[in-house]
C-alpha cells in the first residue's frame, strides 16, 4: 500500500485529490505538505486544515511550507480557483493547527525515518521538494516514488503558450526537483486536459447528499458561472486527482520515458518543460511521462469512489 505525502496548494483540484486520497483504500495518506500556488500559503494552509476536518480526517499532520519561490515572484491563480482557492466557499475556521516544523524539514525527517516507505505526490509548484533536495540530497535515493502535477510536453501550457502553471510558478524549483535523481513519474498537461468533468456529472455526484458532494458542488460552482464562461470553459479538468491516483492506479495512464528539462531564461518561455523522447545524444531518461489516458475509465472510476466514502448525513 503507498504511503503517500501530498505537497499541495488547495485549489479546486487539489481538494478533489486529497478527497480521493482518503476515498481510496489502497492508498494510506501519511501528511499534507502546503505551499505557495493556486492562492497564497496562508490560504491553502487554511485550505488544506479545514477540508481534513470537513472529511473528519483531523489526526493527519499538516505542514505548512513555502510562502515564495526559489527565484521569481509568487504567481497566484486565484482567478481561477476564486477569493479563497476553494472558488468562493468560506469553510469554518478549523480548529486544528499546522506542525511547526517547516514542510521541507518535515519532509526531510520522515523520508530519512523510513527510506524507501514514502511516496511523494506534488501537484502545485515544487518549492517544497527543492529546498528539501538542498538540505538533504540524500533523500532522493530514499524516496519509494515521486509523482508531479506538472508540465506540458507535446501540447500548450495552461498559463502560457509555452508553460504550465505549477512549473510556471517555481521553474527553478522544477529544474532542481527533475534533476535530483529520484523515480518521476510526470503527469502534464498531456492527459490532464482531457480528463474532465461536466457540470452536470458534478451536481450528479452532489445528489447522493453527502456533505463533501455537496461541498464540491459549491466549490466548483465558481469554476462553472465564473472562470469558465470568461474563458470558454465548460469542462472542469481534474489535473490533480489523476495524478493522486498515478501512485496506484497507474494503469489509467500510458508511460514513455522520457528526458525533460526546464526552461529559466526564455523571455516568452520561462517554465517551459522541453521533453526529449528516445533522442540520440540526450542524457537518459528522467521521468517516465504521460502520453495517453483513459480518461473516462478514470473518471468513472473516481467519481464513483468520492460517491461512496462520504454518505449521507
Amino acid at each position: 500500500m503507498p504511503r503517500i505525502i501530498l505537497d499541495t496548494d488547495p485549489g479546486i483540484d487539489d481538494a478533489l485529490a486529497l478527497f480521493l486520497a482518503l476515498a481510496s483504500p489502497e492508498v494510506q495518506l501519511e501528511a499534507i505538505t502546503t505551499t505557495h500556488g493556486n492562492v497564497n500559503l496562508d490560504l491553502t494552509t487554511r485550505n488544506a486544515l479545514a477540508l481534513l476536518e470537513l472529511a473528519g480526517r483531523t489526526e493527519i499532520p499538516v505542514a505548512r511550507g513555502s510562502v515564495n519561490p526559489l527565484v521569481r515572484e509568487y504567481v497566484s491563480a486565484a482567478h481561477v480557483h476564486g477569493g479563497t482557492g476553494l472558488g468562493d466557499v468560506v469553510l469554518p475556521e478549523p480548529t486544528i493547527q499546522p506542525i511547526r516544523q517547516h514542510a521541507s524539514d518535515y519532509l526531510i525527517e520522515r523520508i530519512q525515518a523510513e527510506p524507501g516507505e514514502l511516496t511523494l505526490v506534488a501537484v502545485g509548484p515544487l518549492t517544497n521538494l527543492a529546498l528539501a533536495l538542498r538540505r538533504a540530497p540524500s533523500i532522493a535515493a530514499q524516496v519509494r516514488e515521486v509523482l508531479i502535477m506538472g508540465g506540458a510536453l507535446r501540447v500548450p501550457g495552461n498559463v502560457t503558450p509555452a508553460a504550465e502553471f505549477n512549473i510556471f510558478g517555481d521553474p527553478h524549483a522544477a529544474r532542481v526537483v527533475l534533476h535530483a535523481g529520484w523515480p518521476i513519474k510526470l503527469v502534464s498537461l498531456d492527459v490532464t486536459n482531457i480528463t474532465h468533468v461536466t457540470r452536470e456529472q458534478v451536481r450528479a455526484l452532489a445528489a447522493n447528499g453527502s456533505p463533501i458532494s455537496r461541498f464540491i458542488n459549491e466549490m466548483t460552482r465558481f469554476y462553472f458561472e465564473v472562470f469558465g464562461p470568461a474563458t470558454g470553459n465548460s469542462v472542469l479538468r481534474l489535473h490533480d486527482p489523476l495524478c493522486l491516483a498515478a501512485a496506484f492506479r497507474p494503469d489509467f495512464i500510458t508511460w514513455e520515458p522520457a528526458y525533460v528539462d526546464v526552461e529559466l531564461t526564455g523571455t516568452l518561455t520561462l517554465g517551459e518543460t522541453v521533453a526529449y523522447f528516445n533522442r540520440a545524444g540526450m542524457p537518459a531518461p528522467n521521468v517516465q511521462a504521460s502520453v495517453g489516458v483513459d480518461s473516462a475509465g478514470f473518471v468513472a472510476w473516481a467519481w464513483e469512489r468520492l460517491g461512496k466514502l462520504f454518505p449521507k448525513e
